[in-house]
């Protein structure tokens, strides 16, 4: 089950409980704080951790649901091609949102633990004692959650290739493993501080239309080198003119802090590139070209400084 918080600075942290494993609920109130975090602009930075009283991080998927037919293998839908699975929605919803996501893994983790919660986002920080497993095909099934796409980007086809196929336990600090964190802490107690003060100073210091940008143009970078420096070019030309450009630049003259205040949902032009979609629950991403506005995206009308609304009700009322 997951809960939320919401502070003056723009973050919003996620604790969940999964050490009894991950559950369609709980996906499902995954999706719904992530969508609601890329729309409102008052949130700048996402963290996501496990309850600190739990063993595991998470243990991956809940079997006992699985055994009783859940929708996590596919085995209610009739049509193959129907099935979409639950924690590749969860793992879309995170890369797909356009503000700073930062997973503070504090506990040891197997299967959906790993595909879902941590490679999706932008900081993932851990502890020298964790430990992952991943047993997908020692099962008989395959690595979900859009993990053969995800890790092969993060870390390089050879070494997802041996970490998928090998199917065993592997700790964080090994050498496959290890390039994946930001930061890997001596304690699995100095993880969520840790991750806590880095949210901080990026809710602080970072421009929320700049940190779009820039996670669109990693995500969804041109065909070629050539055409990423059209969309690098006219993205440079968009935000120097832009009113956090200008203070940006202002503040390092000055010496100061910035005060970022442009929302992506009043200072993010139609050119803009990459625009989410939802669709019985299904987050994708849509690439578009300039000019050609396939689908309209409108974040709630807010105000970071005037109207912080807290984050949205779950399905079920949470402990």
């Amino acid at each position: 089950m997951a809960t939320s918080s919401f502070d003056s600075l723009g973050l919003t942290e996620i604790t969940a409980n999964l050490a009894e494993g991950f559950t369609e609920k709980m996906g499902r109130d995954l999706v719904q704080i992530f969508e609601w975090g890329d729309q409102n602009d008052c949130v700048r930075v996402i963290v996501l951790t496990a309850d600190p009283a739990a063993s595991l991080f998470c243990v991956g998927a809940d079997m006992k649901e699985v055994m009783r037919g859940s929708t996590l293998l596919g085995r209610t839908e009739v049509r193959e091609e129907d099935h979409r699975d639950p924690g590749g929605q969860v793992a879309l919803a995170i890369y797909n949102n356009r503000k700073v996501t930062i997973a503070a893994v504090n506990g040891n983790s197997a299967g959906s633990g790993f595909t879902s919660l941590q490679l999706p986002f932008d900081f993932r920080l851990t502890w020298t004692g964790a430990i992952i497993s991943l047993p997908f095909l020692r099962l008989g099934i395959l690595p979900e959650s859009i993990s053969t796409y995800l890790l092969s980007r993060l870390i390089g086809e050879s070494r997802a290739t041996s970490i998928l196929l090998n199917g065993t336990v592997q700790k964080a600090e090994s050498p496959a493993m290890s390039p994946l964190y930001a930061m890997i802490l001596p304690t699995r107690q100095d993880v969520f501080p840790r991750a806590l003060a880095l949210a901080k100073d990026l809710a602080m210091n970072l421009s929320s239309v700049s940190v779009a940008y820039t996670k669109g143009l990693l995500h969804h970078p041109g065909s070629s080198p050539e055409e990423h420096h059209l969309l690098d070019s006219r993205g440079i030309k968009i935000l120097g003119a832009s009113k956090d450009g200008a203070e940006g630049l202002k503040a390092f003259v000055q010496r100061r802090q910035p005060v970022f205040q442009d929302l992506l949902s009043k200072n993010s032009p139609k050119w803009y590139p990459w625009s989410l979609t939802s669709c019985r629950g299904y987050l994708g991403h849509i690439l578009m070209f300039p000019e050609e506005r396939i689908v309209e995206v409108t974040a709630p009308d807010s105000s970071c400084f005037k109207d912080r609304r807290p984050p949205p009700p779950l399905d079920e009322d949470v402990d």
